[in-house]
């Protein structure tokens, strides 16, 4: 076997493994943010091997990809857990998705396009009918159609990303917070102001907009907590 092909054979398997640590942590993630895997649950590795029918390596990948986004812990003797989130982290999550998102949204609208308003008056649109159809799980995926294309919308591909680890981190507490009643009538106005400060060319307007409308969810938390939802 020549160097070459020692080489070329074991960047496949890196790239395998790679592949498999993405698959591990995306079925990790959603089995915590559904509650499958409950907060304090430990997940032992050699048990999830077997399961997946995997070596260790694309294992523990995935746990220190799952521990850099917070979503377990790694205890000494232990092993691997899923994290207890507490109010303080919640609320700490929240602030820095609100400050993330409205940087995006303020970025949008200076890179605003025609099409970009006329698409988020379209959804804004279909938001209205969904409300007052009390529709709530069609004005949710209105909703985050909606801040997607705020969200690319920055052209900026750092800040995406980081936008998109806080929200899979946001997810468990999204659909407590997002409730009550009139919330979705609330979120209309909300949104119809994000859209009246882009026809203005504000940015300012949008992102001191944007960011509150996240900040004012956090006042739910203390709710949350009380009633044993999150430990």
């Amino acid at each position: 076997m020549s160097v070459f092909t020692e080489v070329y054979n074991s960047m496949d398997e890196l790239i395998r493994q790679k592949s498999l640590a993405e698959h591990i942590v995306e079925d990790l993630e959603k089995k915590i943010i559904g509650g499958t895997l409950q907060p304090g649950q430990r997940i032992i590795e050699e048990a999830l091997c077997k399961t997946l029918g995997v070596s260790r390596s694309p294992v523990r990948e995935a746990f220190q990809i799952l521990e850099s986004r917070g979503f377990v812990v790694r205890e000494p003797r232990k092993g691997i857990s899923v994290a207890r989130s507490t109010q303080r982290e919640a609320e700490d999550i929240y602030r820095i998705r609100a400050s993330l998102d409205g940087l995006a949204t303020s970025l949008a609208v200076d890179k605003q396009t025609p099409e970009l308003l006329k698409k988020l008056k379209k959804l804004h649109e279909q938001m209205i009918r969904a409300a007052e159809k009390k529709n709530s799980a069609a004005y949710q995926q209105l909703n985050e159609k909606f801040h997607e294309l705020l969200i690319n919308a920055c052209d900026n591909q750092r800040l995406i990303q980081l936008i998109r680890n806080f929200d899979k981190q946001t997810i468990r507490y999204r659909m407590t917070v997002s409730s009550g009643p009139g919330w979705m009538r609330n979120s209309t106005k909300i949104h119809a102001a994000i859209i009246a400060s882009f026809g203005a060319g504000d940015a300012a307007a949008a992102e001191r907009i944007r960011r509150n409308s996240i900040l004012d969810q956090i006042k739910r938390f203390s709710e949350i907590f009380l009633n044993g939802e999150e430990k």
